[in-house]
């Protein structure tokens, strides 16, 4: 189940860069053609969107962890992180991630990088406050297992993906009206208007879906995998629960990387097609099931 669930993620991860590289190339043309240049447009963005999958690829955990201001783990500050976390590695086979540590009063982790030999995990000031060590080690093991299975290959190629994404579309938007093609004739600069607003409102909404789509189903398989690391699903069955219960929108985090923590930080469940993560509830009653 495993070694399935690493080649369905490759597979996932060459699909969200396959439909990336379209999305930001067709937002380049329409860049272009504002200048009367979409060709132009569209060579230049498609190298941006090869430039930020090679990035994304080789440079997602400096990336990731800059962009969330996480800071590296002070070990005489966070012993028992620090423990865990090697000790986590060891039973799991893995090279120790580095660890990080965020300013947030919220209980949340999350964990990127490209590989077993490049990851790193990092969870908020809250989660190391108010959880047990029996339900830290829950959560490092759910983020452990995000690393075994690449979960963090493609939650990191996708976050920076979407960012381009928004940033292009936000382009459009501020310069559409002062193209060549809105005040071509009548009818025909009505009608790219129309296009490239709906286009550049759709375009984030799109990425945003297929990214969490992908992200939703691996929640459950890092949960169960995390009992396995741990031998303890109650530790983990607690920091939900915690989480459950101590929810608030958590202000200063990047909404961009919502996808990648434990927990969405900003809402608790949203419809089933924009939701980042599975009902609490839901992975809650499984894991009491196992």
């Amino acid at each position: 189940m495993v070694y399935e669930a690493i080649e369905q993620n490759k597979r996932s991860t060459f699909f969200l860069v396959f439909f990336f590289i379209l999305i930001i190339s067709g937002l380049g043309y329409l860049i272009g053609e504002l200048y009367k240049n979409p060709y132009t447009g569209l060579i230049i963005a498609f190298c941006i969107s090869l430039f930020s999958v090679w990035t994304s690829y080789y440079f997602s955990d400096s990336l990731i962890m800059a962009v969330s201001g996480a800071v590296e783990a002070d070990r005489a500050m966070y012993t028992q992180y620090i423990l865990s976390t090697e000790g986590l590695s060891l039973a799991a086979g893995i090279k120790i991630p580095k660890t990080y540590i965020l300013n947030s009063p919220c209980i949340n982790a999350f964990a990127t990088g490209r590989d077993l030999s490049h990851a790193a995990i990092c969870i908020t000031t809250g989660a190391f406050e108010k959880l047990t060590k029996t339900e830290l080690e829950g959560v490092l093991g759910h983020e452990m297992s995000h690393i075994i299975n690449y979960d963090i290959l493609t939650g990191a190629v996708s976050a920076v993906l979407v960012g381009m994404t928004v940033i292009l579309a936000d382009i459009i938007k501020r310069n559409i009206f002062r193209s060549s093609m809105a005040r071509a004739g009548e009818r025909r600069g009505l009608f790219f208007i129309i296009g490239s607003v709906i286009v550049a409102v759709l375009a984030p909404f799109a990425a945003l879906i297929i990214s969490y789509a992908v992200s939703r189903q691996r929640e459950y398989l890092a949960d169960a995998q995390s009992v396995l690391l741990t031998r303890y699903p109650q530790g983990l069955i607690g920091a939900l629960e915690k989480i459950k219960k101590d929810f608030a929108p958590a202000p200063g985090l990047y909404q961009g990387m919502e996808h990648l923590y434990i927990s969405n930080p900003f809402k608790m469940d949203g419809t089933a097609i924009f939701a980042t993560h599975p009902p609490l509830d839901d992975r809650i009653n499984r894991l009491k099931s196992m």
